[in-house]
């Protein structure tokens, strides 16, 4: 019937084939996940007290953990967070904070407009004593935005009673700021 290297050959290509497909599986349940990608549109970083970018960037990920890559951008450049929105072919986690609620409505209308899910936008204790910016955090919420992606603190400036079923911001410390890391979290989770 068969000879011994016949016996020999198959006997190595089948070993070569187990070989092949124990590597397979072990590359493929080891290569390293893609990162998530969020944008942060942050708070005010130039009075004293506040904290600046890159220190509302590092509370944001503590919370969200190392799945992810955080861009940030200051709470008046709304152009290039616009710019990494429509310039993104996949959907992304958009975080506004603070004095970067403002811009609710508008970044609502342009995840819409490319058929992100607005679940993915939150808005993060918005500075609920300016008039612009309630319209602007109502708006969105009318546009979509799910009410409870709106975080709200215990004061109005930390966005309290600006849409109804808000999600108030756990206790956590330092007040306001520490409610990136909270939101994080809540990200973390989807």
């Amino acid at each position: 019937m068969f000879n011994s290297k016949t016996t020999t050959f198959f006997g190595s290509i089948a070993l070569l084939s187990i070989v092949g497909l124990v590597g397979y599986l072990l590359y493929k349940n080891n290569k390293p996940k893609p990162q998530k990608n969020v944008l942060l549109l942050g708070g005010l970083d130039n009075r004293s007290g506040d904290l600046k970018l890159s220190d509302q960037q590092e509370l944001l990920q503590q919370g969200l953990g190392t799945k992810y890559n955080v861009s940030s951008f200051r709470y008046n450049d709304i152009s290039s967070l616009i710019e990494n929105i429509e310039q993104s072919m996949a959907p992304m986690f958009i975080v506004l904070f603070s004095a970067g609620c403002k811009y609710s409505t508008k970044v609502a209308t342009i995840m819409k407009d490319k058929g992100f899910d607005l679940s993915n936008l939150y808005v993060v204790e918005a500075y609920g004593s300016s008039d612009r910016t309630k319209s602007s955090v109502k708006g969105a919420v009318d546009l979509g935005v799910p009410s409870k992606n709106v975080l709200v603190g215990k004061y109005k400036s930390a966005g309290m009673g600006i849409v109804e079923n808000a999600t108030p911001t756990p206790e956590c410390s330092p007040g306001h700021w520490c409610s990136l890391t909270e939101v994080g979290k809540i990200i973390q989770q989807k």
